[in-house]
C-alpha cells in the first residue's frame, strides 16, 4: 500500500513538471532543392618520379617513420613505391534565412580523387643500366601500373556514388549558414567512406601478389651481383 502511494505520488510529480516545461519549437522546415548540385570531378593521376639517390639504409630508414599496418615495415626494401592517395571535396552553397537561423543547400561541389604523388625509389647501390637496377625498376614498375590500373576502375565508382549521394541530398537547417554547409559536406564525406575503403583495400589486394616469397626469388635469380645481400625486398606502400 506505501509502494502504490509512492508510486502515484512519482506519477503526479511527473506531469506536473511536464505539463510546466516551456515547449521546445520546432526547426523549421525547409523546402527542398529545385535545381540539381553542379560536380566537377577530377582524377589525380601524376607521372611515376624515379629516385635513385637514397641508399639501401635510407630507404628503409625513410619508410620506417611511414609503417604500413598492413604491410608492416620496409625493413628489407631494395625498392619502394610510395603512392599517396588523396580524396578532396570543396563545396559552394547557398543559404535562405528561416526564421532562427538558415536552410543551406549545397549548390557545387569539387571533388579531386587519385594520388597526389607516385614515387618510385631504388637503392643507389644499384647503377642505372645494371641487371640488379632493372630488376627492381621493373618490380616497381609492376606496382605503379597495379596502383594506376585501380584508379582507373575506381574513379568511374567513384563519381557515380558522389554523384548518388548529391541526388539523394537534404537541405540542412543550422542556426549557422557556414556551420550548415559544413554539415553538409560531412554527411557527403561519410558517404564515400564506404567506396574510398573499398579503393584502398583493392589496390593492397592486387600488390601483394607481387611481395610474395617465390615472386622475390623469381626476381633474385635474374642476377647475379647483389653485392652479398639477400634476395630483394621490394615493397610497396600505399
Amino acid at each position: 500500500m506505501i509502494f502504490a502511494r509512492l508510486l502515484v505520488l512519482a506519477i503526479g510529480m511527473l506531469t506536473w513538471s511536464a505539463a510546466r516545461e516551456p515547449a521546445v519549437a520546432a526547426a523549421p522546415v525547409c523546402a527542398p532543392y529545385t535545381k540539381a548540385i553542379t560536380i566537377n570531378f577530377k582524377t589525380l593521376a601524376p607521372k611515376p618520379v624515379y629516385n635513385n639517390r637514397l641508399s639501401i639504409q635510407g630507404i628503409r630508414s625513410t619508410f620506417r617513420e611511414h609503417t604500413d599496418p598492413i604491410l608492416g615495415p620496409h625493413e628489407r626494401a631494395l625498392g619502394i613505391t610510395y603512392a599517396q592517395t588523396s580524396y578532396s571535396a570543396e563545396a559552394r552553397s547557398s543559404a535562405t534565412t528561416v526564421k532562427g537561423g538558415y536552410c543551406v543547400y549545397l549548390t557545387g561541389l569539387d571533388v579531386t580523387f587519385g594520388f597526389k604523388s607516385m614515387d618510385v625509389y631504388i637503392a643507389s647501390e644499384f647503377e642505372p643500366g645494371t641487371c640488379e637496377y632493372r630488376s627492381v625498376l621493373d618490380h616497381e614498375n609492376q606496382h605503379v601500373a597495379i596502383n594506376n590500373g585501380t584508379l582507373k576502375a575506381f574513379a568511374p565508382m567513384f563519381h557515380a556514388e558522389v554523384q548518388r549521394l548529391l541526388a539523394r541530398q537534404q537541405p540542412v537547417y543550422s542556426a549557422n549558414a557556414q556551420a550548415g554547409m559544413d554539415i553538409a559536406l560531412t554527411n557527403v564525406e561519410k558517404g564515400m567512406s564506404k567506396v574510398w575503403d573499398q579503393f584502398q583495400d583493392t589496390m593492397a589486394d592486387r600488390n601483394a601478389p607481387l611481395d610474395s616469397a617465390s615472386n622475390y626469388a623469381a626476381t633474385s635469380a635474374l642476377c647475379s651481383n647483389w653485392n652479398g645481400m639477400s634476395a630483394p625486398q621490394p615493397h610497396q606502400r600505399r
